[in-house]
């Protein structure tokens, strides 16, 4: 198993100009430098650059992910505003990317990652036909994974105190709407074409998606007295780095499982 360190890099030539004209000038248009760390102790700073870290990695491996389902989709002749929809979202996620990113070198740099590259993408059965990869990882990515991403990070968005963490979150919630609402855009286009078998095996691939998320709403018990969360820290602390209080955070991903993941796709035929 080939085993890689998380690292990003520009080429400094002008793919990166076309990058910054793409993506509009994140050095300006975001507060950096209202943020200072020396605020914050260091513990809990050190929980915020490697959460800040994991959240680069996991844009990181979104990407990717969606560049194999926009592939899945041309492959199984879907129709051409979902292939143009879907294009859309690999550069979305390049900025999320860059954005957490940039957020966790400003709180003192990167935590250490290591991955397998093999592991960033979703491994299929190689026996599916393209329409039925098609079908899969659009359930999996967009019908479970960004549909229960977005009230989450929504959730954080409206916590987060700070200018800078709460820009970010605006940036990354504005784009991912979009991202889950394909999922169910692309179920009615097919959902007339699903015999019982494949209804069936998207719904065992949903659960074994959902399943990954699980520690999301299995958090032990928190609480905050005095404005005080039960690890020592200020809640105001907490809010600032772009946080929810962990009991309200485990709340909203049970209550967001019910009702953007679990009841859409059932009405699709989808059961978990």
């Amino acid at each position: 198993m080939a085993r890689e360190v998380f690292d990003l890099s520009f080429s400094n030539g002008f793919a990166r100009t076309l990058h910054e004209r793409a993506l509009g000038d994140i050095e300006q248009d975001y507060p950096w430098q209202s943020l200072e760390p020396s605020r914050y102790p260091p513990l809990l700073l050190a929980r915020a650059r490697v959460g800040w870290t994991e959240n680069a990695f996991n844009e990181f491996c979104t990407a990717a992910a969606m560049g194999q389902m926009l592939q899945a989709l041309v492959q199984a002749r879907a129709p051409l505003d979902l292939i143009g929809m879907a294009s859309r979202f690999a550069i979305d996620e390049v900025l999320h990317i860059e954005l957490c990113a940039r957020m966790a070198m400003r709180l003192g740099g990167g935590a250490p990652i290591h991955y397998d590259p093999e592991d960033i993408v979703f491994a299929l059965d190689p026996s599916l036909t393209p329409l039925e990869r098609s079908n899969e990882l659009v359930v999996r990515l967009c019908c479970v994974g960004e549909a229960l991403s977005f009230p989450l990070l929504s959730g954080a968005m409206r916590s987060a105190s700070h200018p800078l963490s709460r820009s970010i979150l605006e940036t990354i919630v504005r784009d991912e709407a979009h991202h889950g609402k394909f999922g169910f855009l692309y179920l009615d286009w097919i959902r007339a074409e699903l015999r019982p078998a494949e209804r069936d095996r998207l719904g065992k691939a949903a659960r074994q998606t959902l399943d990954a998320y699980r520690s999301l709403w299995e958090r032990g018990p928190s609480h905050v007295v005095a404005g005080v969360t039960s690890e020592g820290f200020l809640l105001e602390h907490v809010r600032e780095l772009g946080w929810m209080e962990a009991s309200a955070y485990a709340e909203l991903a049970r209550v967001t499982i019910e009702e953007s993941v679990r009841a859409p796709l059932a009405r699709a035929g989808i059961m978990l």
